[in-house]
């Protein structure tokens, strides 16, 4: 079983380009193979990371349940949404990609949802790291649709609104009951030296359950290329956003 990563946050906090610069270093320090999840339905990490949008998991898990037994083939239904899922990744030479797409619909999903959680399970033991994007509530991973995460990376931007959020995701961790075994709040879009904080954002920074183990700095390079469309993982080496996630990642021992 290789390192699993997963990122969690409220959306506009920078999650999901942090989790692409998180790919990117892991990918130039060679840590392949690599598969990228987005479990977020609401993400875009398919457009940062420059990757045409696959068929997602919870378009298999729909069908499967409105077929029912139907399956074509004479295949078992286990068998069937793996070889779906194995046909949904989109395949790079960098990485490959998993979309876990919308969430449930009315109706019962628990046949689907088991069947899926083991697929997914033995397709992940197949890279040496996986880096989940999750969205605030972290559906599939409280949902067990993955399996333990390694290191669990908390993102808030520093307003005050933003970490007081913090504390809902921290109950939903202690629900996972030990299968997260390192949470690292990490603040993003931070502009100046940790001094230049507002007041009131120190204060909120003092009430959360975890010291902040990184500040990732607010860089224009990002925001030029999200406007020009253009894939994060064309930003330069020097960049200071980049600069700081690579560095975050080597002080937690992932890179080498």
């Amino acid at each position: 079983m290789g390192t699993t990563l997963a990122v969690a946050g409220k959306g506009g906090v920078g999650k999901t380009s942090i989790t692409s610069l998180m790919i990117k270093a892991l990918i130039e320090d060679g840590k392949r193979p690599l598969l990228a999840i987005d479990a977020d339905s609401n993400s875009n990490l398919h457009e940062v990371l420059g990757i045409r949008e696959p068929r997602s998991v919870g378009c298999i898990r729909e069908d499967s349940r409105k077929m029912g037994e139907d399956i074509p083939g004479g295949m078992t239904k286990d068998r069937f949404m793996e070889y779906q899922i194995q046909a949904s990744l989109e395949e790079t030479k960098d990485l490959d990609f998993l979309s876990m797409g919308r969430p449930e619909g009315p109706g019962c999903y628990c046949m689907a949802n088991n069947i899926l959680r083991e697929v997914i399970s033995r397709l992940t033991t197949n890279y040496s790291h996986v880096v989940i994007d999750n969205e605030a509530g972290m559906e599939h991973l409280s949902r067990r649709t993955e399996e333990e995460v390694d290191h669990l990376f908390v993102i808030s931007d520093p307003a005050p609104r933003s970490l007081r959020t913090i504390s809902r995701i921290v109950e939903l961790i202690e629900e996972l009951k030990g299968r997260v075994h390192h949470t690292h709040l990490i603040l993003s879009r931070v502009k100046g030296s940790p001094e230049d904080l507002p007041e009131n954002t120190r204060k909120e920074i003092e009430r959360l359950p975890y010291a902040p183990e990184a500040m990732i700095p607010f860089d224009d390079t990002l925001v030029d290329l999200d406007l020009r469309g253009e894939p994060l993982l064309k930003i330069p080496p020097d960049a200071p956003a980049y600069t700081a996630v690579k560095q975050m990642l080597k002080n937690l021992g992932i890179l080498s």
